[in-house]
């Protein structure tokens, strides 16, 4: 195994959490293609945790004299093929999840759509400022949305 130095250990932790922050969010995604939204919260602590710890090794190469000064070719080297699988895998990520939202918007406005016209569009109110006899046959039907993508 080689000696890593001091210069080098951002570098290398920094590499570690960039792999773990990547497979993070394969698993979000996974969870999303396979119709689980809601196992997605548990990863949230950790992905918070690693953020974290990302921005501070960051920020100790960058005061440690940036990359020119973080040891070998190599550890740079690799430092940057992780980081574009991150950005990557980031991209996917968001134009996933974006597509999901979109998605669930769209189903959301079809339903209420479909409710409003099955309810249909007469007054509900009569010309005395009370509900109009009719208004009352066609009462509302209210949507119970569960957090189901």
């Amino acid at each position: 195994m080689q000696k890593t130095n001091s210069q080098e250990t951002p570098v290398i932790n920094l590499i570690e959490i960039t792999k773990d922050l990547t497979a993070i969010l394969n698993e979000e995604m996974d969870c999303l293609k396979t119709q689980r939204p809601f196992e997605i919260k548990k990863f949230q602590k950790r992905k918070n945790i690693l953020s974290a710890s990302y921005q501070k090794e960051l920020n100790n190469i960058k005061i440690n004299g940036g990359l020119a000064s973080a040891g070998s070719g190599e550890i740079v080297r690799r430092l940057k093929k992780e980081s574009r699988e991150f950005q990557l895998t980031l991209e996917k990520h968001h134009r996933f999840i974006k597509a999901k939202k979109n998605l669930s918007e769209r189903m959301i406005q079809e339903i209420s759509i479909e409710v409003a016209n099955q309810n249909g569009s007469n007054s509900k109110y009569g010309r005395d400022a009370k509900i109009s006899p009719t208004s009352i046959n066609n009462k509302t039907t209210s949507l119970a949305i569960n957090e189901t993508i």
